[in-house]
């Protein structure tokens, strides 16, 4: 490729590196003005897809799905693989980071993964299979992942993609509950991370890390201050999404701990970032949380409420998978109160939603849900017959 390409490419990884987004917006737009002017493809799709990474950044997500739109159908027309897999990965970045839409973003890994690997190009195969397993549901399925892109790392010696496989690796140990090696990866995946002075990278991890300390009572305080200096670094770069789930994080950590106040508070600042940055997505997400905020405190009205606002947004945003998780909660919610009849009403919805997704396995859990109120319905009125009057009624 002509050096020019590379040079512009190089720039923009640096400037992401730093956090410098605005600047990166500012450069790509004056690359993309010349390069239309000179027809010059490459540079064009480059620049397209810097302006694509640095709007999701900033939280742009709009402007950013139209740039990597137009830097995927640009790649296309040139006939150039490597831009084509660098456009997936890009647009499925988008589509998971700014819209929760996993499906749309496996697709395109998926994609990226078949076109790289086609082409030889083992770290856009890695990169691909990295993301892959960033959205993987099972956190077995993330570890194999992320040990295949750690081969490939070392083999190409690249330092960030190593570090950021390791921080996949060692997220998948947390949500196994597997701690001490979580730590130790964690550790490795920092020092990877500072040799390529990738400050947003470290901020990831040392947020990671403060996850982990939470775990125990005596390093609570400790891992809960880690989270909040990540926060503040997400902050500092204007690094919206990296923004609001660490605030999510910071709101499930003190869940955990039965801090309910300090909860609400993270979970109110998540729904004044989304509304402040006017991202319907992440209302609806926040909407959600503060469904099962409320439902978890022992206030079942509200939190039908909330989730009720949630399943609007979700439709709102044409995010049917999101729409049929509320729709569940919002049952779950009704049949605590015994409810049978309004619990199955949205229990019907979720699996129609999920038939249509050709989600088979949310389906058949939602019908075994069904089932269940029948159960308990038929349960209630047994306990009525006995004098039992079951709360609800």
């Amino acid at each position: 490729m002509p050096t020019k390409t590379d040079g512009l490419r190089y720039d923009i990884k640096e400037l992401m590196k730093s956090g410098a987004f605005n600047e990166i917006v500012d450069r790509c737009h004056v690359e993309l003005t010349l390069a239309r002017r000179e027809k010059k493809g490459s540079v064009e799709v480059i620049a397209l897809l810097g302006l694509a990474e640095a709007q999701t950044s900033l939280g742009h997500f709009g402007f950013a799905r139209d740039y990597v739109g137009q830097a995927l159908e640009r790649a296309e027309d040139i006939g150039s693989i490597s831009l084509t897999v660098d456009a997936l990965n890009a647009r499925a970045r988008v589509a998971r980071e700014g819209f929760f839409q996993t499906a749309e973003a496996q697709e395109d890994y998926r994609r990226a993964v078949d076109l790289a690997f086609e082409a030889g190009d083992m770290r856009r195969y890695g990169g691909a299979l990295l993301g892959m397993g960033e959205i993987a549901a099972n956190p077995s399925d993330s570890s194999k992942h992320a040990w295949r892109v750690i081969d490939i790392a070392r083999e190409a010696n690249d330092a960030q993609l190593e570090a950021r496989a390791i921080l996949l690796l060692s997220n998948a140990f947390i949500r196994k509950s597997e701690y001490k090696k979580a730590s130790d990866g964690l550790l490795v995946a920092l020092r990877k991370a500072q040799s390529t002075h990738d400050r947003l990278l470290e901020s990831l991890i040392i947020g990671q890390q403060g996850l982990v300390l939470a775990q125990e009572g005596d390093t609570f305080q400790r891992g809960i201050q880690q989270q909040l200096t990540a926060l503040e670094v997400a902050r500092g770069m204007e690094a919206v999404f990296h923004e609001f789930m660490r605030l999510y994080t910071l709101a499930m950590t003190m869940l955990a701990a039965n801090d309910f106040d300090d909860a609400r508070n993270y979970f109110d600042q998540m729904l004044a970032l989304s509304q402040d940055v006017e991202h319907k997505p992440y209302e609806m997400y926040t909407l959600g949380m503060l469904g099962q905020w409320h439902e978890l405190s022992g206030k079942p009205d509200i939190a039908i409420a909330y989730f009720g606002r949630a399943v609007d947004a979700a439709r709102e945003v044409a995010n049917p998978a999101y729409e049929a998780r509320y729709l569940y909660a919002l049952g779950s919610v009704y049949q605590s109160q015994w409810d049978f009849d309004g619990a199955r009403r949205q229990f019907a919805l979720a699996r129609a939603i999920y038939r249509s997704l050709d989600d088979g396995r949310n389906a058949t859990r939602v019908s075994a849900s069904i089932l269940y109120s029948y159960l308990l319905a038929f349960a209630s009125r047994i306990m009525k017959l006995v004098g039992f009057q079951p709360k609800g009624d």
